[in-house]
């Protein structure tokens, strides 16, 4: 009966979390709780089939707060204070890996391929969560098997200590995504970024999936356009018709290019360029 009456109440929460109306705010959270290093999240207007919508009566913000780096200075041993009156030839070198800036990730705004966007609409806002750079520095230190050779105090030629002051880049604040009313005012620090979505009624956050690849093949029509500036002598009709065809492996014959489909190359030489279908705002 006691466990009747707990599954009973579980449910009963689970049914009142799932009937909270969305928000902007908890739509943020979920979408924050679930995301992915290296995806792309997209805002789209709601849509009269869309389960999870919110409305909002007033413009809102969005600020983009890349991660917080502190600098410090870290002095490393190369080489000890060593006993001058002994044989300091025998050493060994040890390698180490200094972390000169920490890795992290960045949200980063981005622009998403109409290939890309749920029935082709375009989103409010498309933001990606990127990893940075690390950085990292090889260091050789002087590593000596025998301690008298440390020991400095009992001799009159003291060979002085070797050092190095390596600056540091260490993480102190992750990026972040912070939203708040249109009436609240904010300063800008470096690299942070404002965006503004418009009051309406919005659809939950969904990821952005592009199927096709990193880059969008040209259409039709671009090749067309760009044999015929090449003195192809073809009509711009956006089908790839025979005499499109013969162009295009004509041309490939003529720059001594593979001939048959897109290559890199060919592309190059028609002076087209395939955009990227997610393209990064730094």
């Amino acid at each position: 009966m006691k466990q009747t009456f707990t599954t009973l109440v579980i449910l009963a929460l689970l049914g009142l979390m799932s009937s909270t109306p969305l928000t902007a705010q908890n739509n943020l959270d979920q979408m924050l709780s679930a995301v992915e290093a290296g995806k792309t999240y997209a805002l789209y207007k709601a849509k009269k089939n869309d389960q999870k919508t919110f409305t909002e009566a007033e413009d809102f913000y969005l600020k983009v707060v890349p991660p917080i780096y502190k600098t410090v200075y870290d002095t490393i041993v190369i080489t000890p204070a060593l006993n001058g009156n002994l044989d300091t030839s025998n050493y060994f070198i040890q390698t180490e890996i200094l972390v000169i800036k920490e890795p992290s990730l960045a949200w980063k705004t981005a622009k998403v391929h109409a290939m890309c966007r749920a029935d082709e609409a375009t989103p409010a806002l498309s933001l990606c969560l990127l990893k940075t750079t690390p950085d990292y520095r090889i260091i050789n230190r002087k590593f000596f098997p025998f301690k008298n050779i440390l020991d400095t105090s009992t001799t009159d030629f003291i060979i002085p200590a070797v050092t190095t002051v390596v600056e540091r880049q260490v993480l102190v604040q992750r990026t972040r995504l912070i939203r708040f009313n249109s009436t609240r005012k904010e300063e800008l620090a470096n690299g942070e970024k404002m965006v503004k979505i418009n009051k309406g009624q919005w659809a939950a956050w969904e990821e952005v999936v592009c199927p096709f690849g990193q880059f969008n093949d040209p259409d039709i029509k671009e090749i067309q356009t760009a044999l015929r500036k090449q003195d192809y002598q073809i009509k711009v009709t956006g089908n790839f018709d025979v005499a499109t065809k013969e162009a295009l492996y004509q041309f490939q014959r003529d720059n001594m290019l593979e001939v048959g489909g897109l290559s890199e190359e060919t592309l190059k030489r028609l002076n087209i360029r395939r955009e990227p279908l997610i393209s990064v705002e730094y």
